[in-house]
């Protein structure tokens, strides 16, 4: 369980992937162009992905004609990975949910993906 404070946390998956944009970490992005396929099943569902460039992160609704990695997750399964109430390794071990693709670049997700958004770029969203 996570002693993050609850208000910070993503309250749907959309929330939570578009939320991604703002968690990028530059320094571990510094040299990756990637685009990252969601296939969501489940409340909230749908395609969604992410492109890397740039060492910036954009959130886009749809299918990506080329993704260097696919997700294939339940919204539940990916919502308490990124609420960090479950290790996303340990979910993709057990078939929670699958990668295809580049995989190295899914076990570099957590790294990739380090950084605290603030409450003030929450609020900015109408997150908060």
């Amino acid at each position: 369980m996570s002693n993050q404070n609850p208000y910070l946390r993503p309250k749907n998956i959309r929330q939570a992937l578009e939320g991604m944009t703002l968690s990028i970490n530059p320094a571990e992005a510094k040299d990756l162009t990637a685009i990252i396929q969601f296939k969501v099943s489940g409340e909230g569902g749908g395609d969604y992905y992410l492109t890397i460039a740039d060492r910036k992160c954009a959130f886009a609704v749809g299918t990506a004609p080329s993704p260097t990695l696919t997700i294939e997750t339940p919204a539940d399964v990916w919502l308490k990975i990124a609420r960090k109430e479950t290790n996303g390794a340990m979910a993709l071990m057990t078939g929670k949910y699958k990668g295809s693709g580049k995989m190295g670049l899914l076990m570099k997700m957590d790294k990739i993906f380090s950084r605290q958004a603030t409450e003030a770029e929450l609020i900015e969203k109408g997150w908060l």
